[in-house]
């Protein structure tokens, strides 16, 4: 991705204002278009659709005499007619590691890995009322304002901590916390993650936890993950496994399968349940310019859940260009 890089000097001369510090300023973005063509048993997910998925991301990082770097990011989703902050963040680093300090991901999601990484685009599979997990990683939750640690990288070992504070009204205190080790392997390389978060609830705890393993051999990269998630009403188990090969700089095929399922989602011995089968083709048409091409077969059941069962295909073409 090309950036637009800016010396704060000339920023703060063009203005007329004076500062003690001085910054690079670098301001980087992806703008994708997306065709998605579905078959389904539901009528009003079945047929076409056009989306966009855009952000503009700013960054200023600033080297301190000290030998601190302190660097600050500001994630603007351009989509519609609002822009809308996905993340603000200030980040101090050295020697110790890392802290992070805003809005922004949780440790768990930057250590957490699952089959849909190896894909460039996602085309999951989303249903009426459904609950299931659709990949085998961490589940998903709402970025918010945290303190997160980072550990500098020891040997193969790098590790990270968040935690979330919701407020002295509330007890829904959020810890997360993630983990790898990348080791060589003969001619390639093995990575295993693990990532956990856990909120306390009022009543029942909510806990999502995550384990990977990615293995990368010349241009073929392996990869396994398998994820438990537990909240109220809510028991679920995923597996998930993906191969990608980089056929030459320019293009790429992948490959994945997932299945998930609900235990605590029961109606007459059957549980809500998903599986996946997808299936993408990458091509970079020129620099900062790219195609992608995924389809996913995919079979849902409700189970004891209010999901409608579902059968169907999703076909989706996107075009991105990155700045």
């Amino acid at each position: 991705m090309r950036k637009l890089l800016l010396s704060s000097s000339a920023l703060v001369a063009a203005i007329g204002l004076s500062t003690s510090a001085m910054a690079d300023v670098s301001v980087s973005g992806s703008f994708e278009f997306k065709y998605k063509s579905r078959t389904s048993d539901v009528t009003a997910d079945d047929g076409d659709s056009y989306s966009t998925d855009n952000e503009v991301v700013i960054s200023f990082t600033n080297k301190t005499d000290s030998g601190l770097t302190v660097s600050g990011r500001y994630d603007m989703d351009a989509d519609g007619d609002a822009t809308t902050v996905d993340e603000s963040s200030i980040t101090i680093a050295g020697g110790f590691g890392s802290i992070r300090l805003g809005l922004d991901d949780a440790a768990d999601d930057a250590f957490g890995i699952d089959e849909s990484d190896l894909l460039a685009e996602d085309s999951a599979f989303s249903g009426p009322s459904a609950t299931i997990s659709t990949n085998a990683g961490i589940t998903a939750v709402t970025q918010t304002n945290m303190v997160t640690y980072f550990t500098p990288a020891m040997g193969g070992f790098s590790a990270g901590i968040s935690y979330v504070d919701a407020g002295d009204a509330t007890t829904t205190d959020t810890t997360a916390f993630g983990a790898k080790y990348v080791a060589a392997a003969g001619d390639g390389t093995l990575q295993i993650n693990y990532s956990n978060r856990e909120t306390d609830g009022t009543t029942t705890d909510t806990e999502s936890s995550n384990y990977g393993a990615k293995l990368t051999m010349g241009a073929t990269t392996f990869l396994a993950s398998y994820s438990d998630y537990s909240a109220s009403g809510e028991d679920i188990e995923a597996t998930g496994a993906a191969v990608k090969f980089q056929v030459n700089p320019s293009m790429h095929i992948a490959g994945s399968t997932m299945e998930s399922e609900d235990s605590s989602d029961v109606s007459s011995g059957v549980k809500e349940k998903l599986t996946q089968a997808m299936f993408e083709v990458g091509y970079t048409i020129a620099p900062g310019l790219s195609a992608f091409v995924d389809y996913n077969s995919y079979d849902y059941t409700g189970g004891g859940s209010d999901g409608t069962d579902d059968d169907g295909t999703i076909t989706q073409v996107t075009i991105k260009a990155a700045f």
